[in-house]
């Protein structure tokens, strides 16, 4: 029975290895979408530099928190509305001008965290009402 244990256990691990539940690059956590909770990267400590958030980002469907800090992202694609479990996102430190009408979506959102962006003051404005009136439990972080 000890064995039987030993075996299954190892070839769980076999299953799973590679594969992360809290990640710190796209390509690793692609490897199993469905199984990532966190995606954690910042160029600064250590992890890879994004041009751009891939489209791909529609397969992690069980994402709870996305941080991609200080990449000097230009755009937001629509298909982060697809995040139905997304609990905290976190653009700081991009050139983001605007997000997408899609953010809205994101009913189970309760941080959005947009410090040092490129923003318009007009832009934020917009931004704070919108939130407060379609997303009210969202804690908003701004400059």
């Amino acid at each position: 029975m000890k064995s039987l244990f030993i075996a299954a256990a190892f070839a769980l691990s076999i299953a799973s290895y590679g594969q992360c539940i809290k990640c710190s690059s796209i390509e690793e956590a692609l490897k199993d979408p469905a199984k990532v909770k966190s995606i954690s990267i910042n160029p600064n400590v250590g992890g890879e530099y994004l041009e751009e958030i891939p489209a791909d980002i529609k397969l992690f469907i069980n994402l709870e928190e996305l941080m991609l800090t200080d990449h000097g992202l230009m755009a937001v694609p629509k298909e982060i509305g697809t995040l139905a479990k997304l609990k905290t996102l976190s653009l700081a430190g991009n050139a983001l001008e605007e997000l997408p009408e899609e953010i809205f979506q994101l009913k189970n959102l309760k941080e959005l965290i947009l410090f040092d962006n490129a923003f318009s003051e007009e832009y934020l404005q917009e931004l704070k009402e919108k939130t407060k009136k379609e997303l009210p439990k969202v804690k908003l972080m701004t400059d």
